[in-house]
């Protein structure tokens, strides 16, 4: 069990309404509420009357070294990401795939094509876990997936949800929320979910969405940063086309394929500095070793090291054993 103290415990149930970047990545945990207010932190006294929480989960808070840096500087930053799966992959480019829930066969099939595309070049497809296009978008990237949740962790999904949940762990992908563990979805928590998807994300694309669709809160959040913002376009009698033409129209760019949103992003290639997978393979090692050293889900490795293999970038040697392609020691 984790134990998070009584400062950040109380923290997690003021995110979204309190604006905790100005601790500029500091642990206040000890501090006086004095100190806590000379920095501009609010609520100071409820920030000091918390309790300490135990969880099982693994825990993040803003002055946490693997607290993803960017969004860390962005104000209104959740104060602490509650995590279950592999936190490796907070290092790699994410891009944000979200749309409809009510998607329809070609928008899924257009979701599964660019989740694939981005976690073909090392990319994380990040997304709300949501039906549709964003459990489309989850389930094709073949584990390099973050699902930002609108609910705490420890609260039971339904049995669909309860699946989708089951494969991403499986397949070496990560869960994310900013909320307690015992915390219930409601319209309040959906709405600071979707930002945080934006955040964790280097663009967004829209796949589909109606005119009030929650995808396009999850835009508004990707420009209010200063991120990208791509959208699918569709017919225009289409009412899930709405939201995506609406945005085109505001200037978000236009994406019509996997192959053209690598060539608009530019995902910087993985490194042995970003990959824990590439830096177990800087000298050989054997499948089992692998597993150890990336503690990603056998499913996981076996897609990883296939992409790999396929593209150049790794070589199988005698004895199931494999390394970077001209990396033999």
């Amino acid at each position: 069990m984790r134990h998070l103290s009584s400062f950040w415990s109380a923290a997690s149930r003021m995110s979204g309404r309190v604006d905790f970047s100005v601790l500029d990545r500091a642990d206040p945990s000890s501090w006086s509420a004095a100190r806590m207010r000379a920095v501009g932190l609010a609520h100071t006294q409820t920030l000091r009357s918390g309790t300490v929480l135990e969880t099982p989960h693994e825990v993040l808070t803003l002055a946490s070294s693997r607290y993803p840096s960017r969004m860390a500087a962005t104000p209104f930053a959740p104060p602490v990401l509650f995590c279950e799966g592999n936190l490796a992959l907070l290092s790699r480019p994410g891009v944000a795939i979200v749309g409809a829930r009510r998607c329809t066969a070609a928008g899924a099939a257009m979701a599964r094509e660019l989740s694939g595309a981005v976690a073909s070049v090392g990319g994380v497809v990040i997304s709300g876990m949501a039906y549709g296009i964003d459990t489309a978008a989850h389930l094709a990237a073949s584990g390099a997936t973050i699902a930002v949740l609108g609910q705490g962790l420890d609260v039971p999904f339904s049995a669909s949800r309860a699946r989708v949940r089951a494969s991403i762990l499986s397949h070496g992908g990560l869960l994310i929320s900013e909320f307690p563990p015992n915390v219930n979805a409601s319209k309040k928590t959906f709405p600071l979910r979707n930002r945080v998807i934006a955040w964790l994300s280097t663009a967004t694309v829209v796949v589909e969405a109606t005119e009030r669709s929650g995808s396009l809160h999850t835009a508004r959040a990707a420009l209010s940063a200063g991120l990208d913002v791509l959208a699918v376009p569709g017919h225009p009698r289409v009412s899930t086309a709405a939201g995506c033409l609406a945005l085109i129209d505001q200037g978000a760019e236009m994406v019509r394929g996997g192959s053209e949103l690598l060539a608009k992003l530019h995902l910087p290639p993985l490194t042995q500095q970003t990959d824990p997978l590439l830096a177990a393979l800087s000298a050989s090692a054997t499948f089992d070793e692998l597993l150890q050293q990336t503690g990603q889900s056998a499913p996981a490795l076996i897609r990883q090291l296939a992409m790999l293999e396929l593209t150049g970038r790794v070589e199988r040697l005698p004895g199931d054993r494999y390394a970077l392609s001209g990396a033999r020691r």
